[in-house]
């Protein structure tokens, strides 16, 4: 039976090293897409392409002319893709760091629980801003509305998992002083 534990703790730290280093390529993608969108929109570059009577645009792949995003070609439209992309890129580099918190030796430490504790404010802050925001510039679509709610559950889970790591820190704390 004490053989079994080690080699669970073996299997999540291994899981967790592989998920962390996923979230960060997840996260790297969709940061240097944003960079790259708003660049090519920025500054016009021969990657953008303006199509449908200049109501639509797209941006090819670096170096190439094989269309990579499209998008309506007006600053509501604009800001609002840019905006989601970058966010994207945040979360899933916030998650690399709450899943990061599983490959070290102790779970229970106060940068652990801090970066739990932005996780799950984030989640629930960012999209109702960010819903709230839409709502006055323009029409909020369901999808919208479902993103907010997959994301304040992640957020409950991640408060949920923020109160179990408070606990067991304060747990861990009062351990360490008797011994």
């Amino acid at each position: 039976m004490k053989r079994e534990i080690p080699n669970l703790m073996m299997a999540v730290r291994w899981l967790s090293t592989a998920l962390f280093y996923l979230t960060r390529v997840l996260a790297a993608g969709y940061l240097t897409t944003a960079l790259y969108v708003g660049t090519t929109l920025l500054f016009k570059t021969s990657g953008l392409h303006i199509i449908a009577d200049g109501t639509r645009f797209e941006v090819c792949y670096p170096f190439t002319q094989t269309p990579f995003i499209l998008g309506g070609y007006s600053a509501n439209a604009i800001t609002e893709m840019l905006l989601a992309i970058a966010l994207y890129g945040i979360f899933f580099w916030m998650l690399g760091d709450v899943i990061n918190s599983f490959r070290q030796p102790k779970y229970f430490t106060e940068p652990n629980l801090k970066k739990l504790t932005r996780f799950y404010l984030g989640n629930w802050c960012v999209p109702i801003l960010v819903f709230v925001i839409q709502g006055m510039i323009a029409t909020v679509d369901e999808a919208m509305i479902l993103i907010v709610v997959l994301h304040a559950v992640v957020g409950i889970f991640a408060f949920y998992m923020a109160a179990i790591f408070k606990q067991g820190l304060s747990l861990q704390n009062e351990n360490d002083l008797y011994i």
